[in-house]
């Protein structure tokens, strides 16, 4: 079989293979949507794995818990008492004071209305904020943002937002010095993974831009009047403000970059004893209402429980450390191409691998395993966030598929030289053969074989006196003792060609003492014939004589024929050369004969019994036989 046809047949085998690549780089740009809640569950990991490194964060949870309740009375207190732990932490030293509380609604209480007034002076005569929540809903107790802002940028010709409003009571809302919106919005499997900084509300006057509670915490903090986003046609790119800049999602949020510690807390309670903390010195603190049964609890990426609170913590830290998560704009398509790599790669070594189990599941293993390898790194030294899950899942699947096809084929290789081996080959033989690696058998191959031919003499005269179907009994007789005699010892027989059997052996496996098997089958056949030519006579069938000549050399072995019809068979002179020796049995009246090449390395002593010119061969082939064969006077006499 010539290289170009080989390489031909090898291409093609590749092509089921690249198409499960194809498949699967489509499936990826399909079901980019459902794919990347898969995506996301794999940065989860490097969360719960590698979380962030904890750098210093000046928040500290003021606590309105249970011990605060039950001392100073039941939710919702007056707004007088909130006024003294407002006043209460700034005399502890805080630097900025946020109330992440929503009061639309006046206080009944008999001290109420003094008990507001209370409250909008402790926010006014300090560094305070509060929240406010946005909605579709029904806006109650309209506010304005207290920040300044300005847009930079390409702006979208339509941006998302919200309609409604609720805020604290007017005099409150205006007392106090920053308003950020409180609200979260977690992904649709309920795991908050994402911190909004910039909202939109849509207004009868326009859009306005509203902070994030945690944003404006940290502008008073930083003591800035307003901040700058910066926008493109996709949204918003990001925001400046204190002179640092903060990447953002197209949705004006932040990745949730959670560390392995708790924010700080202090109870309310201990604030309005009057026993001050020196941890709120230079703090930003946020007054949280975290009593059991009244503060909500979100799943996030490290954790599968976290007040609201200590999220809005986390944005400050994150934005005072500079650390943020980012997915690459380019992650999509390292992540496709390494998917096409490593198919590509696999399915071209996957021949090579195939004969060498172990090393084929350390190529699996470290394709699969360097996606895993490159986005850990990306995501520890760099904040990157690539998907190492879905590359490694298809090369997983691309090499399943070529280890099955490579079974396939083996079974079918397996079922096609069964097929074909079977009727010429013994059943040992022929399983040693199914489970061997070499090609070349079912191809084409030079080596030394040794050959058997054996016929019956005299048939052309036995066939004129016996009917048709008694010469076929005959035949059959006669073939089937030379088959067993030549599988009896791991022989390939050739063909049958009409009385005579054709047979070789060392092909297509190996047989070192193919000289030995073929002299042994040939001998044992003559003594075969002998014994049941009793039984032939005992049926009335004449007694039959057989020559045998066996030979050696290097003979061209494969599949030979036309594309639609093809035999494992022997082709070269040393085949030639048996058939023309095989003649010489009638002229020695000896049942075996040796050629010069089996005689040449013969694994016992052989005599010369003549020399004879074969057609289509120069000069006189000296001819053999083992001692105890010896031919007749007369014939001896005749060479």
């Amino acid at each position: 079989m010539s290289p170009s046809l080989d390489w031909r047949r090898a291409a093609r085998r590749k092509i089921p293979g690249l198409a499960v690549v194809l498949l699967l780089l489509a499936c990826h740009f399909a079901f980019d949507g459902p794919l990347s809640r898969l995506r996301e569950r794999t940065y989860d990991l490097y969360q719960s794995l590698a979380p962030r490194q904890a750098t210093s964060n000046p928040v500290v949870i003021v606590s309105i818990d249970d011990a605060s309740l039950k001392a100073y009375g039941r939710w919702p207190w007056n707004r007088g008492l909130l006024a003294d732990l407002v006043d209460g932490v700034a005399e502890s030293g805080a630097a900025v004071i946020g109330l992440a509380l929503v009061l639309p609604e006046a206080d009944t209480s008999p001290d109420g209305i003094a008990g507001d007034k209370r409250l909008a002076s402790a926010l006014a005569k300090n560094r305070t904020a509060l929240a406010v929540s946005l909605g579709n809903e029904v806006t109650v107790s309209e506010a304005e943002p207290k920040a300044g802002w300005s847009i930079v940028g390409q702006v979208p010709e339509t941006l998302p937002g919200f309609t409604g409003l609720t805020g604290s009571l007017p005099d409150i809302s205006s007392a106090a010095a920053g308003l950020g919106v409180i609200r979260t919005l977690p992904d649709p499997d309920g795991v908050l993974r994402h911190v909004p900084l910039l909202w939109l509300r849509n207004t009868a006057q326009g859009v306005q831009l509203w902070p994030s509670f945690a944003l404006e915490l940290l502008r008073l903090y930083a003591g800035e009047n307003g901040y700058v986003a910066r926008m493109n046609v996709a949204g918003f790119d990001a925001l400046r403000m204190a002179g640092t800049i903060v990447p953002l999602e197209p949705q004006g949020s932040i990745r949730l970059w959670e560390t392995d510690t708790n924010t700080p807390r202090i109870s309310a309670s201990d604030i309005l004893s009057g026993r001050g903390d020196p941890l709120l010195r230079n703090a930003i603190a946020i007054v949280d209402l975290s009593a059991v049964g009244l503060t909500q609890y979100l799943p996030t990426p490290a954790r599968s429980a976290r007040p609201g609170v200590d999220i809005h913590a986390d944005a400050i830290g994150q934005m005072l450390a500079g650390r943020y998560l980012v997915e690459p704009t380019q992650a999509r398509t390292l992540e496709r191409l390494w998917l096409v790599l490593s198919g590509i790669v696999f399915i071209g070594l996957s021949g090579v691998l195939a004969q060498r189990v172990m090393l084929g599941a350390l190529a699996l293993a470290l394709l699969a395993a360097t996606p895993f390898v490159f986005g850990a790194l990306e995501y520890s030294l760099q904040g990157a966030l690539y998907d190492p899950l879905q590359p490694a899942l298809a090369t997983i699947l691309v090499a399943g598929f070529e280890g099955y096809a490579l079974y396939r084929r083996s079974e079918q290789r397996r079922s096609t030289l069964a097929r074909q081996f079977s009727q010429y080959l013994s059943p040992s033989v022929v399983q040693r053969l199914a489970n061997s690696d070499t090609e070349a058998i079912l191809s084409g191959e030079k080596r030394e074989i040794t050959i058997l031919l054996s016929d019956i003499r005299g048939f052309t005269a036995m066939s004129e006196q016996l009917d048709a179907q008694e010469i076929g009994k005959v035949v059959n007789h006669f073939l089937g003792l030379a088959t067993d005699e030549i599988l009896k010892r791991d022989g390939t027989i050739d063909k049958f060609m009409g009385d005579a059997v054709l047979a070789f052996w060392n092909a297509p496996l190996d047989q070192p003492d193919h000289r030995e098997r073929a002299l042994e089958a040939g001998l044992a056949l003559i003594e075969r014939v002998k014994r049941e030519n009793a039984a032939l006579t005992a049926r009335g069938h004449p007694p039959i004589e057989i020559g045998v000549a066996i030979e050696t050399g290097i003979c061209s072995v494969g599949n030979f024929g036309s594309e639609r019809r093809f035999d494992y068979t022997a082709i070269g002179s040393p085949v030639n050369r048996t058939a023309r020796l095989e003649s010489t049995t009638k002229k020695l009246s000896i049942p075996l004969v040796l050629g010069p090449g089996f005689a040449q390395g013969a694994p016992m002593p052989v005599v010369q019994a003549g020399a004879f010119e074969l057609q289509g061969f120069k000069g006189e082939v000296p001819v053999f036989t083992v001692p105890e064969i010896q031919p007749s006077s007369q014939s001896a006499e005749a060479v």
